[in-house]
């Protein structure tokens, strides 16, 4: 009988000793896994030339990069407690101002990329913008780039088209519009850029306007016209393509490799860092922008006035050699989409004052998940028969991404 009691208390304690030791393993693995907590101060300021404009309310969004879980918090708030971490910070509200004593309402946006929130605390100083204070005028409605693959699943050149919208309610002119593509990537940040001039202006690696004298190329309110690589019939080449015959403009570079469809009008080519043929980045990872430059400013003043002389460190520290482009300053630019595979996706490369968000045409960074796709601008309302496109300056919200582009419906 007392044997028995023994055996029986021996394994009680049996028991009891791997419940402690198992508390333990949990204690321990909770203590591992603990999450640092950092505060995060929020100074917001309006980036913007309306005197006397307030903000009267809003949402900060802090969206973590790495577990895409977003926690919002009301304007005015001053700090919030966040896991460490990268987030990119988003703010969407309203401000007032004063206008001849009545008081004017207005959409207020901005936004802040891989903020780095780590060591207890971290101030937040945010940069806002208000949106659409201009008159309506032409939009990037349409951005084809990959191309298509020909019959033999090769890819196909010379058949990317950008579609360009008459978002107002008036008559306006093409001519002398200019359309850029950005130097820098959107899938590859450097470190730093000597001087950085994001907030001033564009980097861009080619520069094309429409000629004409002022009035040559009248556009309708609601209707398109478009600019392409090769103005011919792709289809009769490759069945897969589209019919750029009628297109408006074509970029033609005066080489040997270049094609030039001399029934259609070519753009003015101020600024191409190729000299043979120019093939808009079929991975999709650049920024797109138009824009107009001041009517005192000619082809010749630009070029010798706004070369952008820079170095840069890319992320493994490694510097480059003195690189020069050209720079197309903020105050020009009408319309800017930025252009990202959506993983891969690291940076805008324009300020947050033209463009707060960025689109895709495929999730990665490869030319086979983009061929045949296009980023469309969404439609807002319509105004009697004409479409209003959305424009609130985030091509996030405004585009539908990886869409069929309009013109394979022909």
């Amino acid at each position: 009988m007392n044997n028995k009691i023994e055996m029986k208390m021996k394994k009680n304690q049996l028991t009891m000793l791997v419940l402690f030791a198992t508390m333990l393993g949990f204690t321990a693995c909770s203590d591992d896994d603990k999450v640092s907590i950092s505060t995060v101060g929020i100074t917001t300021t309006v980036d913007t030339t309306i005197e006397g404009l307030q903000l009267t309310g809003g949402t900060y969004t802090f969206e973590n990069v790495n577990t895409s879980v977003k926690t919002d918090i009301t304007y005015p708030a001053q700090s919030i407690e966040l896991a460490d971490g990268l987030y990119n910070v988003t703010f969407i509200g309203k401000g007032t101002y004063s206008q001849n004593g009545t008081p004017v309402e207005v959409d207020v946006q901005g936004v802040q990329q891989n903020v780095a929130v780590s060591g207890g605390s971290y101030k937040l100083e945010l940069k806002v913008h208000v949106l659409n204070t201009g008159d309506p005028d032409f939009v990037i409605a349409e951005i084809f780039i990959p191309g298509t693959y020909n019959e033999a699943g090769k890819q196909y050149n010379g058949d990317q088209y950008i579609r360009i919208y008459n978002n107002s309610d008036k008559v306006l002119y093409a001519d002398g519009l200019i359309f850029m593509e950005s130097q820098f990537q959107t899938t590859q940040k450097y470190q730093s850029v000597d001087p950085d001039i994001m907030d001033e202006a564009i980097a861009v690696g080619s520069v094309v306007a429409v000629p004409g004298s002022g009035t040559d190329y009248p556009v309708q309110p609601g209707e398109s016209f478009i600019l392409c690589d090769n103005a011919i019939n792709h289809k009769e080449a490759n069945p897969n393509s589209i019919d750029l015959s009628k297109a408006n403009f074509e970029w033609y570079i005066e080489s040997k490799q270049d094609v030039d469809n001399p029934a259609v009008p070519n753009l003015d080519v101020y600024y191409c860092y190729s000299k043979t043929i120019w093939v808009l980045n079929k991975q999709g990872n650049r920024a797109y922008a138009i824009g107009r430059l001041p009517k005192s400013m000619t082809k010749e003043k630009y070029i010798s006035d706004y070369a952008y002389n820079y170095t840069y460190i890319m992320q493994n520290g490694t510097a480059s050699k003195p690189q020069s482009k050209y720079k197309f300053l903020n105050e020009w630019v009408i319309d800017a989409v930025n252009v990202g595979a959506s993983n891969e996706w690291q940076w805008n490369v324009t300020s947050t004052g033209l463009d707060m968000g960025h689109t895709y045409i495929g999730m990665n960074n490869t030319v086979a998940e983009n061929i045949g796709k296009c980023v469309m601008r969404k439609a807002a309302y319509k105004d009697g028969d004409r479409e209003v496109l959305q424009d609130t300056n985030n091509s996030t919200v405004d585009f539908t991404p990886a869409a069929t582009p309009s013109l394979f419906n022909k």
